[in-house]
């Protein structure tokens, strides 16, 4: 196949001034599987003849071509989007949501990041998705003072966001997690944890003497997930605190990441245990794990008399 950029297409079409060269590219725009020519049919086409088949036939095309139509139809002009976005109807504001996501601007990112704050649900969505098409170091800093500010923006949405973004956030969150509110911690820690960086553990640690459950629940979570050595003596020493809940947690982390350096002073914190359920889940995670020569019976010897009672 003759390529669309070649002189000698151009001639067999018969393609003589600006407007048959529109029409031609329109159509290899359409195509998808020559995405070299249609980037050169965009680069060919007039502003007006893009913005048509930006606002024709975007859902018709694949997101890499969705990507390079946006990006050289508005990169330059962007603010007409924005200008005329209260005159869209739905799908169309949904749609200039998209396109705004490939457009790499601090104003652009703080349009997106209000838009997060409609009250209708499938514009929050699209504004998400397209922060999350957006460059970090334009969006981190948004983000995480919307965290600041419960009341107007959905924690969860702008976790996913943060998500999204990476690692690459991990130092950035660090400078800004003291200064935080609850709120804003709670979702730091989530993040924090699902990035497993165990240069994150003496941060997380300190979060550990906070008075409020939901927090400290969640910072334990968070420190599960992370693997390394840093991270086995803090759930050690979570084994002997005086909430329950936060020692099954802290027992089951260790099991999770078998962890068997942990064995002997689980099996201590074992024997010291007063909640039933958690003495449960530590035997099984010692049976799991310690191949040490002594043998916990506690789940064999209930579970018998159990089964004599029943008899």
């Amino acid at each position: 196949m003759v390529p669309f950029r070649s002189k000698k297409y151009q001639r067999q079409q018969k393609l003589h001034s600006q407007t048959d060269i529109g029409q031609v590219a329109r159509q290899w725009i359409l195509r998808r599987d020559q995405l070299p020519e249609y980037r050169f049919a965009l680069e060919l086409m007039s502003q007006a003849d893009r913005e048509e088949i930006f606002w024709q036939y975007w859902d018709e095309l694949d997101s890499f071509a969705q990507r390079d139509l946006a990006r050289v139809t508005f990169q330059e002009y962007w603010f007409k989007l924005i200008a005329d976005y209260s005159d869209l109807n739905q799908r169309e504001k949904a749609q200039a949501l998209e396109a705004l996501g490939y457009i790499h601007n601090a104003n652009v990112v703080d349009f997106l990041v209000q838009e997060m704050r409609r009250d209708n649900e499938s514009l929050r969505l699209a504004a998400a998705g397209a922060l999350k098409k957006q460059d970090p170091v334009l969006v981190i800093e948004p983000m995480l003072c919307a965290l600041a500010a419960p009341e107007q923006y959905l924690a969860s949405r702008i976790h996913d966001v943060l998500q999204a973004l990476g690692p690459k956030l991990v130092p950035i969150i660090l400078k800004k997690i003291d200064k935080a509110d609850v709120n804003g911690k709670m979702v730091m820690v989530q993040l924090l944890g699902s990035f497993g960086d165990s240069s994150v553990v003496p941060v997380l640690t300190e979060l550990l003497n906070t008075s409020h459950y939901l927090l400290k629940k969640m910072t334990v979570e968070a420190l599960g997930q992370i693997q390394g050595a840093e991270v086995y003596p803090v759930l050690i020493q979570l084994l002997k605190d005086e909430n329950w809940q936060i020692r099954l947690l802290a027992a089951e982390a260790i099991g999770r990441s078998r962890f068997y350096q942990a064995c002997p002073a689980l099996r201590e914190a074992f024997y010291q245990e007063s909640d039933h359920l958690v003495k449960e889940i530590m035997e099984e995670i010692l049976n799991a794990l310690d191949n040490s020569s002594e043998t916990v019976t506690y789940l064999w010897n209930r579970r018998n008399r159990t089964a004599c009672a029943s008899e």
